[in-house]
């Protein structure tokens, strides 16, 4: 892996020598606090490219803080910025979005972006669509996901899917052929994530919150229980559940894609920022499958879903001009297509810059692991990605409603019974965040 970015750094570096460092090198270093949230192999990526930056621009100097899970993030900013001691940039997931943006704590970075002439028309549209807010775009994508259907072709292929099935309806068919063929017991593992959930209803634009699900105003009521289709894809969902089709593990990610990838089931959903570590399980026990997120049904609108991972914002802590130069420089490197197509071919993360795609690196990995080329097509037709919704308390709301739908799971709970205390629990947590804002 860092011979591969070290061959990538030596392109990087002939572009960033072009780039006007002279200011920083001649004056007193500039140091920038950056808190992360992501560990493991992607926390060793982000530490690296931090590094490479140091190494590259003399006078400028970043420290990367891993703070643990990204809500733990966001706990930390909230109580550091009490005391005027927070970081200078911080990695915050999509569900922080409209928190971000009504906290008062950002620079956003459309400022930066004019102030300094980025350019950034070779940036994805469809991810800055996400986190573009009152026409301004409040931070920069570092890594994007989105939810993929991962699949054991060898399985499938035996009951007739060559290719991977793009609604759930053919989910259940492969599934219950599988079953009867005795290859499985279950067809599919799936965690609990609220993101699967929240995809259904992006894909057919059905809102999740009032005021164009929290984009042209703050969200003041949760409308998951005001559409029977809800009601719908969560019995459809019940149906799966209770009849064996998805695999009744508990909800944990890790033991369900483990189920998965020692051939246990033959399909998994699960982040695209996971396809490396998909490919590295898998190994050569079979051949992996990537597909589209599935559709309803063959007659539900599509129209793609939206993004998971997380971006970096600029913290407005009046730390003067030369502080903001150095983050301009850094937002022009983490964008730039050589680190993006490191962080990509080595997590399953999009680039967001359309540019990687033509460098011989990522051309020769799509060649070699033609999975990943699956989901950048799944990020390219998604035209819905941008009305995902935000609203200041998306963390704590989907916590609340996904407790609800596991009592659903567990037939504590009709499905309309849990979209309805949903609503209502999430309605108290968004009064009363409206009502701490003003």
């Amino acid at each position: 892996m860092k011979k591969m970015l070290l061959a990538l750094l030596l392109t990087a570096v002939i572009v960033i020598s072009s780039l006007g460092l002279t200011a920083f090198a001649e004056g007193e270093t500039v140091h920038l606090l950056l808190w992360h949230g992501m560990s493991g192999t992607n926390g060793e990526i982000v530490e690296y490219i931090v590094n490479s930056f140091n190494e590259t621009h003399p006078g400028i100097e970043i420290e990367a803080q891993y703070q643990g899970s990204y809500e733990e993030s966001i706990n930390k900013l909230k109580a550091a910025m009490r005391t005027q001691d927070g970081p200078d940039l911080i990695q915050i997931y999509e569900a922080g979005t409209r928190f971000m943006v009504d906290s008062g704590f950002v620079n956003p970075m459309q400022n930066i972006i004019d102030k300094y002439e980025i350019d950034i028309s070779h940036l994805e549209e469809h991810i800055l669509d996400y986190y573009t807010v009152n026409d301004q775009l409040y931070s920069i994508p570092l890594n994007t996901s989105v939810p993929v259907l991962y699949y054991n072709k060898d399985m499938l292929s035996q009951v007739g899917y060559d290719e991977a099935p793009k609604t759930w309806d053919e989910i259940i068919d492969a599934s219950n052929k599988l079953k009867e063929a005795g290859i499985v017991e279950s067809g599919i593992a799936v965690s609990n994530l609220p993101w699967w959930f929240e995809q259904v209803l992006v894909q057919q634009k059905i809102p999740m919150v009032d005021n164009d699900n929290g984009r042209s105003a703050a969200a003041t009521h949760c409308m998951i229980a005001d559409d029977d289709r809800i009601v719908a894809i969560c019995q459809k969902w019940l149906d799966m559940y209770t009849s064996g089709v998805i695999a009744n593990l508990g909800f944990v990610s890790a033991d369900n894609n483990a189920y998965f990838w020692s051939g246990q089931t033959a399909m998994a959903i699960d982040s695209s920022g996971g396809l490396r570590n998909f490919l590295n399980n898998v190994g050569d026990s079979f051949e992996l499958g990537v597909g589209f997120f599935p559709a309803v049904d063959a007659e539900s609108p599509n129209g793609g879903v939206t993004l998971g991972g997380a971006s970096i914002y600029s913290i407005n802590n009046d730390r003067g001009e030369e502080t903001e130069g150095a983050i301009a420089e850094f937002v022009k490197y983490i964008t730039s297509p050589e680190i993006q197509a490191y962080f990509h071919i080595n997590s399953g993360y999009y680039p967001i810059t359309t540019e990687a795609y033509e460098l011989d690196e990522v051309k020769e990995n799509m060649e070699k692991y033609p999975q990943f080329q699956v989901i950048v097509d799944q990020l390219h037709f998604s035209e819905n990605m941008g009305f995902g919704a935000i609203y200041g308390t998306m963390v704590e709301g989907r916590a609340t409603y996904m407790a609800y739908l596991q009592q659903m799971l567990l037939g504590e709970l009709t499905p309309a019974e849990a979209l309805e205390k949903g609503a209502k629990d999430v309605d108290i947590l968004i009064e009363d965040y409206n009502l701490a804002n003003g």
